[in-house]
């Protein structure tokens, strides 16, 4: 018996970490037109913004993951004998916390002695990343299902993203925020810097000018990371120097040392939502007692 960790696309992934330890990912499905692809198995990034940029009345759109997946997945591992972990995307985006919860109850009325954890993560990206690394670490060190799963959900209430948006129209293209805004906005130069507050993705300020937003972005997480004794996430939207300056700041200025950043960037579920030259910092604002500070 074992436990079994799950979650879904919009975790994007460290792939150090993916190749250390064991998890099975769940593709978000994306429609474009009359067409659903799954994300991480035939839909790149890179059609997601080809898409947005040349065909904006079929803009992508991400859906939750079907429940007969759920379905599936978790009694193929309560059949081995194992205890399932599964980290949704945050319930104020998707609605697949509240499937998951309904499938696992189910499940469990016909395996009364296995244990399913369905965690709402409250944010996305490598937000979720952070959350199942300690998971895993807990894991690999032998502590209760219990505690995992109590840990988890601490950190789920403690993650805080902010992303620096690099191409406003995207955001009203995607219909976050409305097509004037997004036109004043980019006649000013105005680079928006988001957040996610009870699990919902929201504007948090707008900054004019490209180098005064990064500058705020590193502001806001420097004040909000109280304890700078952590791992670090990054995810970025076709911006790999803007996440390089980034970590530079943070190691030299902060004394970071942990990063957990995916290798490959944003995934295309991501992308849907945040569009080009895009920055994400993700971080906790408190620590559990038995927190580890280790990459990967």
């Amino acid at each position: 018996m074992s436990i079994q960790f799950v979650t879904d696309s919009m975790c994007d992934i460290d792939e150090r970490i993916l190749n250390r330890y064991p998890f099975e990912v769940l593709p978000i499905p994306i429609t474009i037109g009359d067409k659903t692809y799954y994300d991480g198995i035939d839909i790149t990034p890179d059609m997601i913004l080809d898409c947005g940029k040349n065909d904006p009345e079929h803009f992508p759109k991400t859906s939750q993951v079907q429940a007969i997946t759920y379905q599936e997945c978790f009694k193929r591992h309560l059949d081995r004998g194992d205890d399932i972990i599964y980290l949704a995307l945050s319930s104020g985006l998707s609605g697949t916390f509240q499937t998951a919860s309904l499938i696992a109850s189910q499940l469990l009325e016909d395996y009364p002695d296995r244990k399913i954890s369905i965690i709402d993560s409250k944010t996305a990206t490598t937000g979720m990343m952070l959350i199942l690394h300690q998971g895993l670490k807990l894991n690999k060190l032998g502590r209760s299902f219990e505690e995992i799963s109590d840990t988890m959900n601490f950190l789920s209430r403690h993650i805080n993203i902010y992303f620096l948006v690099g191409n406003i129209s995207w955001l009203a293209k995607g219909g976050r925020i409305g097509k004037n805004v997004a036109k004043i906005g980019d006649m000013l130069k105005i680079k928006p810097i988001l957040y996610f507050k009870d699990g919902r993705i929201l504007p948090y300020e707008k900054v004019r000018g490209q180098k005064k937003a990064e500058r705020r972005l590193m502001e806001l997480v420097d004040e909000k990371m109280i304890d700078k004794n952590q791992c670090v996430g990054f995810v970025h939207s076709t911006a790999p120097a803007l996440q390089d300056r980034a970590q530079k700041i943070m190691t030299k200025e902060m004394n970071i040392q942990n990063f957990i950043i995916p290798q490959q960037g944003a995934g295309a579920a991501l992308t849907v939502h945040i569009g080009p030259d895009c920055l994400g910092i993700m971080f906790f604002d408190a620590l559990p007692d038995n927190y580890i500070n280790v990459a990967p």
